[in-house]
């Protein structure tokens, strides 16, 4: 054998030793990093918690999936009544806090130090670009101080009557899918689903479609200034392409790994097209309503016009973000489009998604409903039909029956954060602050923590307005010393747009209850008011909630 064969032959030995131990380190380390830490060595694996599965990286995923979104965790949290529980999201050890200090201190005071995951600020930016949802620190919160402006008080009283159009608008479009009251049908209504009930006719509304055309023209009309005409015509490229880029955040198996949305699938391709799409709608949209402005000023000798009805005078969050970039205190026109993007984003399907809910429980429980109906059609007549802001403000039962939907069926139910540095958890019940490391997930259940019985007492899963009047509700729970209700998050990371999303819920219940009775189907009936829900970017009906309703004298 040569001196060549003999190079040769060793060089192949050591390339598979090489590979050999490359492959047993990569094995180990997986081994170390999926298994044997995050279930034996994690310093937070002595936790209280359930037990993970038996097959390998699983976690207790399998028992979040056999139920209900949510059920899962607030069973686990009646189970383990300590403070901090935790489980396996995979081999990812994760906290779940139903403790009100807990939570208290995590969303005030060291709001700084819980963040979103990098994933989830990735994926939003990837969607709706640099905006609120993906931006930090400071950053974050200089953003958030200038946009509070569009939100201000002489801003949310002129949409009152921009949602009161919205709302006729869907109520005309429901009158003309049931017989006036105490008349025999002389149209042809085949295609709808009729039914009678305590000799009343009733027709059935599938709420979904309904709400999420009704919530999408609000909010466009508070950020652009103008609806999608979904409510009439639910069809065209912009309202196809949103609805496209909604429905790509559904969880699957898929996207609840890490990177999801960066893999080219059938799914992701369709979403990212649509999201090129409307982005473009929206920058056709900001340089439209920018031109405007232009010409407004070219007009009136370098100034804005301070007449009503000129375009720099107009209510909406995009005129309001343009006329600020044009006396140089705004930002681009890239930032612009996000930032609209965001607040419909953000507005439009959670807004949606508590509607449903709360027209569910009105027609699970009809003295709520009726007396709801008093109180609105009241107020109709005292404002000759044209009720204010504070009109709608002013409404003790209205406001408790938002609110009591918000507790019952908060539309994001869940908030996962991580710890940037170190940390000590405060706890109740006398137990010592829990240390946590640097890089440690948190999940904030506010689904369960506005619904625990221990705070809220033994009727906590009932829907009840009446807790919000007579004071039953959790006063003691307030920062610093608790957190217990929450609908719109709380702190530096609040949604920012909570004072326009109850405006209008307020302003779409009224109307609609002035006008029609709500009751459950018999369908609904036999199964006793169950429905199933799916969790999108809110927790919503799935796959709708339909309600029989018919036209009230």
């Amino acid at each position: 054998m040569t001196i060549l064969n003999l190079v040769d032959k060793a060089t192949q030995q050591q390339s598979a030793l090489s590979f050999a131990v490359t492959l047993s380190a990569l094995l180990t380390y997986t081994f170390y990093k999926s298994w044997l830490y995050p279930y034996y060595l994690d310093p937070l694996s002595h936790i209280a918690g359930p037990t993970p599965s038996r097959i390998p990286f699983i976690g207790n995923m399998l028992a979040l999936t056999k139920k209900k979104p949510m059920m899962a965790l607030y069973d686990w949290a009646m189970q383990y009544p300590g403070s901090i529980y935790r489980y396996y999201w995979f081999t990812r050890l994760t906290l779940m806090t139903s403790d009100p200090l807990t939570v208290g201190y995590v969303l005030g005071k060291a709001n700084d130090n819980w963040l979103k995951s990098k994933e989830t600020e990735e994926m939003f930016e990837q969607t709706m670009g640099r905006s609120l949802l993906s931006m930090r620190s400071h950053e974050h919160t200089a953003h958030r101080k200038y946009l509070t402006t569009g939100f201000r008080h002489t801003y949310l009283k002129s949409m009152t009557t921009a949602f009161q159009y919205v709302a006729e608008d869907l109520v005309e479009v429901w009158k003309d899918r049931m017989p006036a009251t105490g008349t025999k049908d002389k149209e042809d209504f085949s295609h709808e689903v009729r039914w009678e009930q305590e000799g009343e006719t009733y027709t059935t509304i599938d709420l979904e479609p309904s709400f999420y055309c009704l919530t999408l023209d609000s909010i466009g009309l508070f950020a652009l200034g103008r609806g999608f005409d979904a409510i009439k015509r639910p069809i065209g490229s912009d309202f196809d392409n949103y609805k496209i880029i909604v429905d790509s955040f559904k969880p699957t198996l898929l996207t609840m790994l890490p990177f999801s949305n960066w893999i080219p699938t059938k799914t992701n391709r369709r979403a990212w097209s649509a999201v090129r799409e409307f982005n473009k709608s929206m920058e056709n949209i900001v340089q439209e309503r920018k031109q405007d402005l232009l010409k407004e000023i070219a007009a009136n000798n370098g100034e804005f016009s301070q007449e009503e009805g000129a375009t720099s005078q107009r209510k909406d969050m995009l005129t309001m973000l343009l006329v600020d970039q044009l006396t140089g205190e705004g930002g681009s026109d890239l930032q612009i489009r996000n930032d609209v993007f965001t607040a419909i984003f953000a507005g439009h399907e959670t807004t949606s998604a508590a509607l449903s809910w709360t027209f569910y429980q009105l027609a699970c429980n009809p003295k709520v409903q009726a007396r709801l109906r008093e109180e609105t059609r009241q107020l109709y007549r005292d404002t000759n039909g044209k009720p204010s802001f504070d009109d709608f403000n002013s409404l003790p039962y209205l406001n408790a029956v938002v609110r009591e939907s918000l507790r019952v069926w908060s539309p994001v139910p869940l908030n996962l954060r991580v710890s940037v540095e170190d940390d000590y958890l405060p706890r109740s019940n006398g137990l010592e602050p829990l240390f946590v490391p640097a890089g440690t997930n948190l999940q904030i259940p506010i689904f369960i923590l506005q619904r625990d019985p221990k705070i809220w007492g033994p009727d906590s899963l009932e829907f009840n307005p009446d807790r919000w009047i007579d004071g039953r509700t959790c006063p003691p729970m307030k920062p610093p010393h608790g957190l217990c209700y929450f609908p719109f998050y709380h702190g530096k990371r609040s949604c920012i747009g909570n004072k326009i999303a109850t405006l209008e819920m307020k302003v779409h219940l009224a109307n609609l209850m002035n006008t029609f009775e709500f009751v459950q189907t018999p369908e609904m009936r036999a199964s006793c008011g169950e429905i199933d829900r799916q969790w999108s970017v809110s927790l919503k009906p799935c796959p709708s909630i339909e309600l029989g309703a018919r036209l009230v004298d």
